[in-house]
């Protein structure tokens, strides 16, 4: 019993399911298709645009990284606001 615990929780290449490496993929070219619609539509200049996606071209996992991690610090989180609000800051945020 604790070699089949054991041989479920490795994670060998010989253990993984060839759609395993085909999901991944998949994922893969989704994220990276969002990341060029995301940067196709910015409000920056065509230089900064090209440096994006010569970033993320040619360091895929490093340009995704720091370009998510732009996303996270430059959005608009102002729809949090009402969630984590107490009773008495959400009188203050409508205004009574």
């Amino acid at each position: 019993m604790q070699e089949v615990i054991l041989r479920f929780l490795t994670f060998e290449v010989v253990t993984l399911h060839p759609g395993v490496y085909w999901g991944l993929a998949l994922v893969w070219l989704l994220l990276l298709f969002a990341a060029f619609a995301s940067v196709r539509s910015l409000p920056i200049g065509t230089l900064a645009k090209v440096l994006w996606f010569l970033l993320i071209l040619c360091l895929p996992l490093l340009g995704l990284a720091i370009y998510a991690l732009r996303c996270l610090f430059l959005g608009n989180w102002s729809f949090l606001k009402p969630l984590l609000a107490t009773p008495r800051s959400a009188r203050k945020i409508a205004g009574r």
